[in-house]
């Protein structure tokens, strides 16, 4: 078999969606649409010639990858690396051009991460024959709608309203550095610009963004969308952050609860979300303390970039 890498094209988004899902329907992963993958090759700081490549069979697209440094110090590079199960050799021939790219862009002492599904033994079974070791999960976790989700009880002082504009985008996505950046030294912050790039793509809906206000200060976001995967029936809370002073006194909960309540309302059967199962500050605790569950695991693996 002749696998051939070139950088993907704009018109290759329905045929990559298709290669991605032969890799995500055999694990449980969510499908990608071939609007999101078009979102993906448009993220403002993605150079398509020489962080990405697509893998060709016979004329096909068979699988795809990509190396971005976002933090652009070279401690961590992230990468995707999916092909279908019957394309391992596609798979090695994207983890190649990966570990080529990475090195490129890693400082000394620079890692490469990649992340891949529970389920694909074959594909980490490869990783691991390529000195990848495991380094973390994170967890997707569900809520079933089917009851009224109970009556958030919000701290004193708070008003939560939707996004009023696009002002309101910059002080969100501060926010979410800020609470996250306790996640791990592996946790690095994306730019503005690609940050409200995924964030607003289509099907946007601003009155699904929830902002929390104690005073004239944000105190905590649930950022979520009306659907998932092209699953209408599933809605998503993309972002949940709470700043320091107001954690443990019930504003995440409080949150998590109006969003379900939200959601519910427009029609959604289940709402998801995904954490680190490292997390910090306990949000897992707090997610099974409102009826989530663990419905899969994705995990990290990495190495050093050279």
């Amino acid at each position: 078999m002749t696998v051939e890498l070139r950088p993907p094209r704009a018109e290759d988004a329905a045929a990559i969606a298709d290669a991605l899902n032969e890799f995500n329907r055999p694990v449980g992963f969510d499908l990608d649409s071939p609007e999101e993958v078009a979102v993906w090759l448009e993220f403002p700081s993605l150079d398509l010639e020489r962080d990405t490549r697509v893998a060709v069979v016979d004329g096909d697209i068979v699988g795809y990858s990509e190396a971005v440094d976002p933090a652009g110090d070279g401690r961590y590079v992230f990468a995707d690396v999916r092909a279908g199960p019957q394309h391992l050799e596609a798979g090695a021939a994207l983890l190649e051009f990966i570990e080529g790219r990475a090195q490129k862009l890693a400082a000394p002492g620079g890692r490469i991460k990649i992340w891949t599904a529970e389920g694909a033994g074959d594909w980490r079974s490869y990783l691991e024959s390529r000195g990848y070791g495991l380094h973390r999960y994170s967890l997707r976790m569900l809520i079933d709608l089917d009851d009224e989700p109970a009556e958030p009880r919000w701290p004193d002082g708070i008003r939560v309203r939707a996004r009023a504009g696009a002002e309101d985008d910059r002080p969100v996505y501060e926010l979410e550095i800020e609470t996250f950046a306790d996640q791990g030294d592996d946790v690095v912050a994306e730019s503005f610009q690609d940050w409200r790039h995924w964030m607003t793509r289509e099907p946007f809906d601003p009155g699904l963004w929830f902002l929390a206000y104690d005073g004239d200060e944000l105190a905590g976001i649930s950022i979520c969308r009306g659907e998932w995967a092209g699953d209408d029936e599933l809605g998503w809370i993309s972002v949940l952050g709470v700043r320091k002073a107001w954690r443990r006194k019930g504003l995440g909960s409080a949150l998590l609860l109006h969003s379900f309540r939200e959601l519910r309302a427009r029609g959604r059967k289940r709402v998801g979300l995904g954490v680190r199962a490292d997390n910090a500050t306990g949000a897992v605790s707090l997610y099974e303390r409102v009826g989530m569950h663990v419905a899969s695991r994705m995990l990290w693996y990495e190495k050093a970039a050279a």
